[in-house]
């Protein structure tokens, strides 16, 4: 199972961090597959260096208050290995907003119609970032030609892109689907009920 710790492992194998810094590496790395906030970051922190897997050093500032830098230990190194060669499976899909759309039938057409068009705007706009970010890195003809980490890591961000093209192109056809619904034939279903 995917987890925030292992993510911030990989993260802080790559260079040492604060929580500020990390929570913006987050945001700028792999938030097109996993997001979190600054409050689950601090938290996964503490337990990490419980666990032993990082150490911290206290960085004094004059002009701001004293932060903390964090660096992987190579017990860090090893769970962080440990968990990348660990199968972990196809999660089940837990979207809440599915449910909505499955027991839509009790809103009326066009409020239906309003709330997958606020889903397909969202991920319109996922989208929208995501490409913009392509724009800044190497394309595919370049990809040889650069580290294999960097490869590996554009390669999650291709993920990225066709699943929010997918979520975008499915929420159009569900939508012109909803819109030429016999609605007189799924009312009479329903009020049978």
């Amino acid at each position: 199972m995917m987890s925030l710790p292992h993510l911030l492992l990989g993260l802080l194998s790559h260079q040492a961090c604060s929580g500020y810094d990390l929570n913006k590496a987050v945001q700028s790395t792999i938030h097109h597959f996993w997001s979190t906030d600054q409050s689950q970051i601090y938290r996964a922190l503490h337990r990490m260096e419980g666990d032993g897997w990082l150490t911290a050093e206290t960085i004094i500032q004059d002009d701001n208050p004293n932060k903390k830098v964090y660096h992987i230990t190579s017990d860090g190194l090893a769970e962080l290995r440990r968990w990348v060669m660990t199968p972990v499976g196809t999660e089940a899909i837990r979207e809440s907003w599915l449910g909505q759309l499955f027991f839509g039938s009790v809103v009326d057409r066009d409020e239906l119609l309003a709330l997958l068009v606020v889903y397909r705007d969202e991920a319109l706009e996922r989208l929208h970032t995501l490409e913009a970010l392509q724009l800044t890195l190497p394309g595919r003809e370049q990809r040889p030609h650069i580290p294999l980490q960097y490869q590996l890591q554009l390669l999650t961000l291709d993920y990225g892109l066709e699943r929010h093209r997918f979520e975008v192109g499915w929420l159009e056809n569900v939508m012109e689907h909803i819109r030429a619904m016999n609605l007189e034939a799924a009312s009479s279903v329903h009020d049978k009920q």
